[in-house]
């Protein structure tokens, strides 16, 4: 088997390819059965955020995308592997015209094995994240997660690769002051406010969604003074517990959105939602009935709000989750500081989990073999024993199995210092497991 890393972020690919690709958690399921399916055995879960989409598949050693295997194709693999992972989206891709057709290979990234887990342990220690050492990828990695088991797409694999991923995120953070002093969406989203408004005093607030970002939006909020923003929400119930747990703003119905817009001069939105939930018309109805008032619309959801369009209605300033990224580099040199350590942590628990995963592969060729001799030993011993007097067969036994265990002593011990200490290539394995495993 091997480990595949597939996806593109917020580095690699503009926001109109991956609102593309992002997943809901309702499209998840979907997705994680379709690639279940096409490739037995194997192992899927999704990470979908506003700043990447990545499938992390534990595939057959021989497997390749179909377009691979047609030479005459001459196709990037990278662009192979995308394919094969769109196929995933089923009747999703429809609706989704900046992945149809023919892709870019830069937009994407492929990594494979060590590659691939050394991605996977960076990322969920922050050090590829848009704002350095956050730990919001934590939260994201172990709700997906719990996706794929409860869409029964995981397996041993899976189940050993992210916990560690997650205990090397943590060791990173309490070991390092990477986090420290780390920027919110929801303050970046106020600075820009700030930046563009001069001043926010007297200035109307209203937040859009109620998950994450919407609680780092309110929280901003709340401690930069303006606690009397309002709240909109499709279920009225989240955005009540919200309110309530932030301890100050007001909840205001879903139906009344587009006059909660007109009040507001200031809106930060992120919701859930797969299309556009505001129109460039409704904005221009909006901005005529404000007398074109300056209004700062923050988009940080993953398809977008707001449509594009609406940026260009007079008074209108609309930023999206890359607009973000020029005030969370203001940010980010001190933490830079104790990126050297991280990443060496990040190698040590790689190491970790690389000789873990050779204990997996060595230990049952060194059992099998214990074994296998020691049947033999019993099978010559039952074949003469009977021709020696009865004293002697408890001395035949100690006798025969000591003779074994001092003949296998050496080639068991030289083995587990492989493993142990320089480690076993991938032929090495293979010809154990051919040499000593009868099943393959």
């Amino acid at each position: 088997m091997k480990f595949v890393v597939f996806g593109l972020n917020h580095r690699t690919a503009p926001l109109e390819v991956r609102e593309g690709w992002a997943l809901s958690f309702k499209e998840t399921p979907c997705a994680l059965e379709h690639l279940s399916g096409a490739v037995i055995p194997s192992e899927h879960f999704v990470l979908s955020t506003c700043n990447r989409t990545e499938f992390y598949s534990h595939l057959p050693k021989k497997f390749v995308p179909a377009s691979l295997c047609e030479p005459e194709l001459d196709v990037d693999p990278v662009i192979a592997y995308a394919d094969f992972y769109r196929q995933a989206y089923g009747e999703f891709l429809k609706a989704r015209p900046s992945i149809m057709g023919t892709l870019d290979a830069s937009h994407y990234y492929v990594h494979i094995e060590d590659n691939a887990v050394e991605h996977f342990f960076r990322l969920a220690s922050g050090l590829d994240s848009m704002i350095l050492g956050e730990s919001q990828i934590l939260k994201q990695i172990k709700d997906a997660f719990q996706v794929a088991k409860e869409a029964n797409t995981t397996g041993k694999f899976l189940h050993r690769l992210i916990p560690s991923a997650l205990r090397t995120g943590k060791r990173v953070r309490t070991t390092t002051a990477i986090s420290t002093g780390c920027i919110t969406p929801g303050q970046a989203a106020l600075n820009l406010a700030r930046a563009t408004l001069s001043d926010l005093s007297g200035k109307s607030f209203l937040v859009v969604g109620s998950g994450k970002i919407a609680t780092s939006t309110a929280r901003a909020f709340r401690d930069s003074s303006q606690s009397k923003f309002l709240m909109v929400n499709r279920t009225a119930a989240h955005a009540r517990e919200l309110v309530e747990k932030i301890g100050c703003g007001t909840v205001a119905p879903w139906e009344t959105l587009l006059a909660c817009l007109e009040r507001a001069d200031v809106v930060v939105s992120s919701t859930g939602a797969v299309e556009p939930i505001v129109t460039r018309e409704a904005i221009s109805r909006i901005q005529a009935a404000r007398g074109h008032r300056p209004l700062v619309i923050v988009d940080l959801a993953i398809p977008r709000d707001f449509e594009p369009g609406c940026g260009d209605v007079e008074g209108v300033s609309l930023f999206n989750i890359d607009d973000l990224n020029r005030i969370i580099q203001e940010n980010v040199a001190e933490r830079l500081q104790h990126l050297p350590l991280a990443e060496r942590i990040v190698r040590e628990e790689m190491s970790v989990f690389q000789q873990a995963q050779m204990y997996l592969q060595i230990d049952p060729v060194l059992r099998h073999m214990m074994e296998r001799f020691e049947q033999i030993r019993l099978g010559e011993l039952q074949s003469c024993i009977s021709q020696f007097p009865v004293e002697y067969h408890d001395l035949l036994k100690q006798m025969t199995s000591s003779l074994v265990k001092k003949l296998l002593h050496f080639p068991i011990e030289k083995l587990k210092s492989l493993r142990d200490f320089r480690g076993l290539d991938e032929r090495e394995v293979s010809f154990l497991k051919r040499l000593f495993l009868t099943d393959v």
